[in-house]
């Protein structure tokens, strides 16, 4: 590989990176102020199983916190970090544990600061966990040296750095942004696509993500591929759309948050288009599905979390939250901030089935590069394998799966296909 191809294979990396990091704190938002329809108690049951509580010595395994701050993302680390717990309470009253220990967790507040995130890297250390855990985190360049300098596996559901998705001892269990771009490409490849645009907030990360990652696997599908820069805090993005159709564009596509993504269903629907159109998980809010319905309705979106609600893995984690929750809606879609908590941990759980003799970092770090096709929780039916070759851009992925589906006018994912993206990633 040239100097040249390395070097820009090094941008795309870090801007796919940061891509990430928008996706997911914006789809672990979920949560319920209503009290949920709880799943019946014989159902509960059914789904817990057999009681096999855990014994002998345990394995402690690490959380970055920063559900006690005053940081913007405190809401989302307290439904994280009450997955966990439940999850935690599951695995040690009816799985024995993992490999038979019972599971303790040691939660270290960092308050998502680079500083602070630091010091508890270092407490992981001096702790001597057996591994450090995490659902999401925009300081995974902080604490992802330190961990893997003192052979610590780090194990996440995404990535947000660099190092976290290229540094050896990393593993990043799903795919996040790179795979939905994947999944986009492959879907409008097998729906006739001849040329797509993609509106992206003109800022570097998301831009660099757009224009490398996307522009990857769209030419390796074989649709036209596009970015239209659109300058952050732009209400009204129809002169952007109107460029892209009068492009040749027959299908468009987004990144962005919350407000661009009203902005950019509000333009859509002020032109009347009729383009195939691809949204982001950021933009199934209340309120843009009740102002942009018919936009919302029929458009394409890519998701790692199950919407079959009676798949054996959604009804085990409406059991969790009934047991181990307060006031946990059983639907994983709608409790996703606490579904993400869990989902983290029985992956980690899965991954460590089989597992014999002591818990060791290095045990477990052995492990992990030998997960393989290990069934990916509350996914729908993707695996991960952690052998460096799922995404060969970005080694640390442990799987390109994403499920890609069409939304109904109230923004639910209707029977979603699971979509196997590695080949897409190909330079």
């Amino acid at each position: 590989m040239s100097g040249l191809r390395q070097r820009r294979r090094g941008r795309w990396l870090l801007a796919g990176a940061v891509a990430l990091s928008i996706t997911v704190t914006s789809a672990a938002c979920g949560g319920s102020d209503d009290s949920p329809t709880p799943a019946s108690t014989a159902a509960a049951a059914a789904a817990l199983g057999a009681k096999k509580p855990a014994a002998g010595t345990p394995i402690t395994l690490g959380y970055i916190s920063a559900s006690a701050s005053d940081n913007a993302l405190s809401a989302q680390f307290q439904r994280v970090e009450a997955g966990l717990q439940a999850a935690r309470g599951y695995l040690n009253d009816y799985q024995g544990g993992i490999a038979g220990h019972p599971v303790e967790l040691f939660i270290c507040q960092g308050g998502e600061t680079p500083a602070g995130s630091q010091d508890c890297a270092n407490q992981m250390v001096n702790k001597n966990v057996a591994a450090v855990i995490t659902s999401f985190t925009g300081q995974g360049s902080v604490v992802t040296p330190i961990l893997t300098k003192a052979g610590i596996p780090y194990v996440g559901m995404t990535g947000a750095s660099t190092e976290e998705l290229t540094a050896p001892g990393v593993f990043i269990l799903t795919g996040g942004f790179p795979s939905t771009l994947a999944g986009y490409a492959q879907h409008a490849k097998d729906h006739g696509v001849r040329k797509f645009a993609l509106l992206a907030t003109d800022v570097p990360a998301a831009l660099q993500a757009a224009q490398g990652i996307g522009g990857i696997v769209f030419k390796n599908a074989g649709v036209g591929y596009e970015v239209v820069p659109v300058p952050l805090g732009t209400p009204d993005m129809t002169s952007q759309l109107q460029a892209a159709v009068s492009g040749g564009a027959d299908a468009i596509g987004i990144v962005g948050d919350l407000t661009f993504c009203a902005s950019w269903m509000q333009a859509y629907q002020t032109l009347g288009l009729t383009q195939a159109r691809y949204l982001l998980t950021t933009c199934i809010d209340p309120s843009n599905v009740k102002a942009y319905a018919s936009v919302i309705d029929g458009a394409v979106l890519a998701s790692t979390l199950t919407t079959d609600l009676e798949s054996a893995d959604a009804r085990l984690y409406a059991a969790i939250a009934q047991t181990y929750g307060k006031d946990v809606d059983p639907d994983p879609n709608v409790s996703s901030g606490q579904s993400g908590g869990v989902t983290t941990l029985l992956s980690v759980a899965r991954a460590l089935d089989g597992l014999t003799g002591d818990p060791t970092p290095a045990a477990i770090l052995a492990a992990f590069k030998a997960a393989k096709d290990v069934p990916l929780f509350l996914s729908g039916g993707a695996t991960f394998t952690c052998d460096g070759k799922q995404v060969s851009i970005l080694p640390n992925i442990c799987s390109s799966d994403v499920q890609v589906g069409l939304l109904d006018d109230e923004g639910r994912l209707q029977k979603p296909t699971l979509v196997h993206t590695s080949d897409l990633f190909t330079l």
